[in-house]
Parts: structure tokens; C-alpha cells; sequence
């Protein structure tokens, strides 16, 4: 697999994506009067957030990774995918624990667990992913700029977008709004506008990396040689 680089970054960004939806959606669970869905919500966010975690870190550690012919990112996967995908990883992995310690506590001592208790639960740990969000933003820009991200010819779907900038901007417009949307969240119970701009930025980019990563799920399968040397 190294000699091809890695690539099973395509669940990586089918769960980041994923973790991107849940947030909103966890939000509205917080804010309805029955909460016996929040151990539900703290497994779900342990278990994506161990996927990704382990993925990222191994993807971190393994260095350098083998640069594949005609593609422009490969040496560079470790810290534009492993490194975020470690921290955030960890972080819902940690959340999703938090939001199991914070409903039993809730439960010990007979009281809801409302929004404002779970939110201060969480909110040391959202200060951390947002200054995270940071890098995030300096990737997008990096990775622009220093042309990462552009289509390779041998890989099926994006070698139609070959010599455009579309996916450069696509890559570009996730890692930043990724970033900026991580740099919103500690502050959700602060200001309505906050909140409602964090919700449409993570539904809108939830969603974006989950198109990406069926795209990719499709497009790896073909990006393998044949043995003749070719591609499909």
C-alpha cells in the first residue's frame, strides 16, 4: 500500500463528514426535553471519533509518505489529512465521553441535562478544535498556493476536471470553512447569529465531505496501476 501511498482516506472523509452533520443535529437533541438519546450520541461520537483518530495518527506517523506519479499531495497527506484527522479525531472521541460522564452525572444527582450544562461540559475542548480551526484555514490557503490539489490525470473522476481550478477551490473552500466553523463553536451560546452560521456552515460542509468522499471511493478503485503499468 505505501509503495502507492495511502489511500483509504476515503472513509476518513466520509466520517469527518459525518462528524460535521452530527454536531447540529446533537445540538437539537440537547435542546428537547428528553434526553435519554444523549448515551446514544456519546457512543456514536466515540466511535467516529476512534475511526478517525486512529487513521489520522497512523497516516501522521508514517513518514514520508511514497509520492504516487502525476498526483501533487501525497508527501504532503501526513499533515494536511493525517494531522487533522488525529486531533479531530481524538477531540469527538473525547467529547463523546464527555457527554457520557455529563448524562450520569445528570442521572446520580436527579437534574436535565440541559444545554447550558452539556455546553460547559464541552466547551474546554471546543476552545482546543478551535484553535486548531486555525491551521485548518492555513492549509486551505498553503494548499492552494502551493498547488497541491491539483487534479491528477490518472485518477478517473478527477482527471476530467484536469487543468481547471475546481478542485483546488472545492479542497480549498472545506479546509477553510471546516476551520472557521471549528473557530465559531466555542462561542454557539454567546450570539444567535454565531449559532445560526456555525448550523448552515456545518450542514453545508458535513455534506460536501461526504459527496467528496463518494467520489473518492469510486475514483480509488481505478487509481491503482494495471499490470501493464496503465491506468484505467
Amino acid at each position: 500500500m505505501l509503495l502507492q501511498g495511502i489511500t483509504f482516506n476515503t472513509t476518513m472523509a466520509l466520517v469527518a463528514g459525518a462528524i460535521i452533520l452530527l454536531i447540529p443535529l446533537f445540538m437539537r437533541a440537547v435542546q428537547r426535553a428528553d434526553h435519554a438519546s444523549m448515551v446514544g450520541w456519546g457512543y456514536t461520537f466515540i466511535a467516529a471519533g476512534f475511526f478517525l483518530g486512529v487513521t489520522g495518527f497512523f497516516m501522521m506517523l508514517t513518514w514520508p509518505l511514497a509520492q504516487v506519479d502525476g498526483a501533487f499531495c501525497c508527501k504532503v497527506d501526513n499533515f494536511t489529512f493525517g494531522e487533522p484527522a488525529a486531533l479531530y479525531g481524538l477531540l469527538t472521541f473525547i467529547a463523546g465521553l464527555i457527554v457520557l460522564r455529563t448524562k450520569a452525572h445528570a442521572d446520580k444527582n436527579g437534574v436535565d441535562v440541559g444545554p447550558d450544562a452539556m455546553f460547559a461540559a464541552l466547551r474546554p475542548l471546543l476552545f482546543v478544535g478551535a484553535i486548531g480551526g486555525f491551521g485548518l484555514v492555513l492549509i486551505g490557503i498553503g494548499g492552494m498556493h502551493f498547488g497541491m490539489w491539483r487534479p491528477p490525470d490518472i485518477e478517473p473522476l478527477a482527471r476530467l476536471m484536469a487543468g481547471s481550478l475546481l478542485e483546488p477551490l472545492l479542497m480549498m473552500v472545506l479546509y477553510i470553512g471546516t476551520g472557521v466553523t471549528a473557530v465559531l463553536a466555542p462561542f454557539l451560546l454567546e450570539s444567535r447569529w454565531v449559532a445560526r452560521i456555525f448550523a448552515v456552515f456545518a450542514w453545508c460542509l458535513g455534506l460536501l465531505w461526504i459527496l467528496l468522499s463518494f467520489s473518492v471511493f469510486y475514483s480509488h478503485i481505478g487509481f491503482f496501476p494495471q499490470p501493464d503499468g496503465s491506468y484505467l
